[in-house]
């Protein structure tokens, strides 16, 4: 603090015998106290950030071991509660300190989820079961109800088995009798068939020992408080098939001609009886296989150790490790890290299980190739819709089908209300090329027919280059149909970004990134989130499928409402280009399209809705699965570079299904954006600190001014 000499003290004092200093001094004091104080608390701060550095101790909470539940999953747990049934949640993943310590860890994560779903859900339960018996029991109490079928149809085996039992018994009778007649074994080959036809009427090793036996095992299901039906339904339908195959072998010239001509006779006497019993049979096992499957039945026999169980109202899935820890790196060299996708696959089962309905989904093309099924291009996009409850198909037009691929047909697999058609703006590649002309025509006609039945449609467009405009005889796919919902497509124009390289050289490349989006119901989930638009590298450095104009029509169709809810940044360097682009041309204001560039519209007329979005790249599995990895809490997450593709196609699919309640931000999007819970020691500190840190704070800031002042 300041120092007072005795000669700055004045010379007069009051009656206290006090000094009294000037107002001037006073503030000067004050003032270097404070700024001694200030240096003072910068002096703590910094050596508080060396000993950080020095003594680094780090908890990542944003890019990994994330429990906190995405906007998307909150959205679903809210229709979870609106069906006021009980969802039970079961982890299998050993926990205890006993269990590998690898296993424990993917325990102790799956535990730290089902804790966050039951405390954001009323409806969402934890289940512990003691035993896999207890957790069996658990799941036929939960489904005992779908058995009432399966226990009419077994109580139908009674008369049958009656039945059964009596003609066998008669049947044993004749073949006895006719045992004692000389003429009956007149070879060796012939008595030995003779024996196996006594033995299969015989009550001690034939038919009537099998039904028998199988009355006894429906006797005791019938005791057993919590039976399986399925399981003594397969045991009927396989052993009653084995009874009707015998009898009608015995019907078969080739099995009869094994007989002498006296039990020849026999059997064709009786064959009208062996039909009629094995018509019998038939029946009730077409009862039997007419049941419908209880998918409980099949998880009972499925359950074990490291899997989570989802048990819902009406059905069970049994998440196994693979669909929660995806593994990523070379297993071979020991690197494999698991990435965890937990939440991904409990709202799977759990949308599933909450509706019913699943939409279906055709990805159609005027290119034949493999799109959707492993290994194509479109793969990823494919399995989030599969894994969102929609039914995936995929479909090509072609005059007959194109025997160079399975996936052209004339016939779409799906068309109409409640169908929802994802075009992709692919030429038709290889020889098919020479036809397409036709087969865009044939495209069109079948997307007219699409939206009239009540269907709706996503367009995924790309820029023609005039190689393209030549295979259409100049004609722009898609650009009539668009007009009509009042969207105008400009697709000789390709939208570019003119980027520095080195040498004081430009380059334009279709390569569009936005992170900021119109305010409408399919984009404000994904605001702050990077997308990214971009065409295929061609030959000679040129781009093909590059993001091209999509906006909306001046005036509007009558009875149209169109939205642009997406559009590049305004910026001198990104515009609109005609085919072909040059390699490093700016900006020409008489021939290019100024920025913004509106690149999305959607578009509702009537009860019909489409979408139409100027890149077609958007959504393959090169731009959906680019991500960074990172390694966190021991962990491997993978953070998307451009997380907005996928969660612009999957909130454009919930829009065009009515299902507008499920859009918001995904898991995968909000993976950098959500935290992890804290420990129960980690959660007291912080609450203490932040409660006594202030006070601890103004109490020593006190005590430093009180002694400052006695000073003074």
């Amino acid at each position: 603090m300041a120092h007072i000499d005795n000669k700055d003290k004045p010379t007069g004092t009051p009656t206290t015998g006090k000094p009294v200093w000037n107002a001037g001094k006073r503030r000067s004091i004050y003032g270097s106290n404070t700024a001694i104080l200030i240096i003072a608390a910068v002096l703590v701060v910094v050596f508080v950030d060396w000993l950080s550095v020095r003594f680094n101790y780090s908890k990542d909470c944003t890019t990994g071991g994330i429990y906190s539940l995405s906007p998307k999953t909150l959205d679903l747990l809210k229709l979870v509660d609106k069906t006021g049934k009980k969802f039970y949640l079961v982890n299998e993943f050993p926990t205890s300190l006993d269990a590998d310590p690898g296993e424990r860890a993917q325990g102790l994560k799956i535990q730290r989820l089902i804790r966050e779903y039951t405390d954001q859900s009323s409806h969402i339960v934890q289940y512990k079961p003691a035993t896999l018996n207890d957790l069996k029991l658990k799941i036929r109490r939960r489904f005992g109800g779908q058995f009432a079928s399966y226990r009419q149809v077994v109580n139908q085996f009674t008369p049958l088995a009656a039945e059964l039992i009596t003609f066998s018994t008669s049947e044993a009778k004749k073949i006895n009798a006719l045992a004692n007649n000389p003429a009956v074994a007149t070879t060796s080959d012939q008595s030995q068939n003779f024996a196996t036809l006594q033995l299969s009427f015989s009550r001690s090793a034939g038919v009537p020992r099998l039904v028998e036996r199988l009355e006894r095992k429906v006797a005791a299901t019938r005791k057993n408080p919590l039976p399986d039906w399925p399981e003594l339904t397969g045991s009927l339908v396989s052993n009653l098939r084995s009874i009707r195959q015998q009898f009608e072998a015995l019907s078969k010239k080739n099995v009869l001609s094994a007989f002498s001509p006296l039990v020849q006779k026999l059997l064709k006497q009786d064959a009208g009886l062996l039909a009629a019993q094995a018509a019998k049979i038939k029946a009730y096992m077409d009862l039997l296989n007419g049941l419908k499957p209880v998918k409980s039945s099949h998880v009972l026999s499925a359950l074990r150790a490291d899997s989570l169980i989802v048990i819902g109202p009406r059905t069970v899935q049994v998440l196994r490790r693979d669909k929660l820890f995806i593994p990523q790196g070379n297993a071979g060299l020991g690197r494999v890290q698991y990435l965890f996708q937990g939440e991904q696959a409990v709202n799977s089962a759990l949308l599933a299980m909450t509706e019913t309905h699943r939409t279906k989904v055709v990805f159609v093309s005027a290119n034949a190739m493999n799109l959707i099924s492993a290994g194509g291009p479109f793969s990823a996009a494919a399995k989030m819709l599969r894994q969102n409850n929609f039914k995936v198909y995929q479909w090509s037009p072609g005059p007959g089908g194109n025997p160079q691929s399975p996936t052209s047909s004339e016939t779409p697999p799906a068309i109409g209300k409640g169908v929802i058609w994802v075009i992709l703006d692919l030429p038709p590649s290889g020889q098919m090329a020479q036809m397409g002309a036709m087969i865009y025509s044939l495209l069109e006609q079948k997307i007219s027919v699409q939206l009239a039945d009540g269907g709706n449609a996503l367009f995924l467009l790309s820029a023609m280059p005039p190689q393209l405009m030549m295979m259409t005889q100049g004609q722009i796919p898609y650009k009539s149909i668009l007009a009509g919902y009042g969207v105008r497509l400009r697709s000789t124009y390709q939208v570019v970004q003119r980027m520095a390289v080195q040498g004081g050289q430009h380059v334009d490349v279709p390569q569009i990134q936005i992170s900021s989006y119109p305010d409408t119901i399919i984009t404000k989930p994904v605001e702050s989130l990077a997308t990214m638009l971009a065409g295929a590298p061609a030959q000679n450095g040129a781009f093909i499928l590059s993001p091209t104009y999509v906006g909306t029509m001046v005036p509007q169709p009558q009875g149209v409402r169109t939205s642009v809810f997406l559009q590049t940044a305004s910026s001198p360097d990104i515009f609109g280009q005609t085919q072909p682009a040059a390699p490093d041309a700016a900006f020409n204001p008489s021939a290019d399209l100024k920025s913004p560039v509106p690149l999305g519209v959607m578009a509702s007329k009537g009860g019909r809705r489409i979408i139409a979005i100027g890149n077609v790249m958007f959504i393959t599995d090169q731009l959906i699965n680019s991500g960074t990895p990172a390694i966190a809490n021991g962990a491997l997450t993978m953070i998307s570079n451009f997380p907005g593709n996928a969660e612009l196609f999957m909130n454009s699919i919930y829009w065009l299904a009515h299902q507008s309640h499920l859009i918001a931000a995904s898991p995968r999007a909000t993976v950098a954006l959500r935290i992890e819970r804290m420990s129960g020691s980690e959660e007291a500190l912080v609450r203490l600190s932040s409660f006594a840190m202030p006070a601890i704070l103004a109490v020593a800031i006190g005590l430093m001014v009180y002694v400052a002042r006695r000073r003074i």
